[in-house]
């Protein structure tokens, strides 16, 4: 396992924040925070391939990926999250679309059903595989053409 980034919520950052602030305004303080800044300094580098976050609760990780997304622009970076089990990946990829553009965030479910029977394949996971994998295709055509 790589060395973990050392993220934390405890770090000494004043943000207030207006009550009528809308979800995606909220990512332009944290965009500027030092740690997303070494974030995006650590991603920018080549052999960046696997970066392990820790110190993060809640909805805090999917702050942190939008402002590092916010700031790093549309760089040509595909950035993959992997999760414990679904629901935390359900919750995770909600926080994410409501704070970036839809054509940002995909969902890639396990092709399995593990609720009832183990081995069987569940036929709505693997057609949104499908089209994720799809998406994934067309930028990488487009980025390389």
């Amino acid at each position: 396992m790589p060395a973990p980034f050392p993220l934390t919520t405890a770090s000494p950052f004043p943000l207030i924040i207006p009550y009528s602030m809308l979800l995606p305004e909220l990512l332009q303080p944290y965009a500027r925070h030092p740690q997303v800044s070494a974030l995006c300094k650590l991603t920018a580098e080549p052999s960046a391939h696997t970066i392990y976050m820790e110190g993060l609760h809640a909805s805090a990780p999917a702050v942190v990926l939008a402002a590092w997304s916010l700031r790093m622009g549309r760089q040509g970076r595909t950035c993959l999250v992997v999760l414990e089990d679904e629901e935390r990946a359900g919750y995770f990829y909600h926080d994410l679309t409501r704070m970036l553009p839809d054509d940002q965030v995909l969902f890639y479910p396990s092709a399995y059903r593990r609720a009832v029977k183990y081995a069987q394949r569940d036929a709505a996971n693997e057609i949104l595989r499908t089209e994720v994998l799809g998406r994934l295709s067309a930028r990488c055509a487009a980025a390389s053409g």
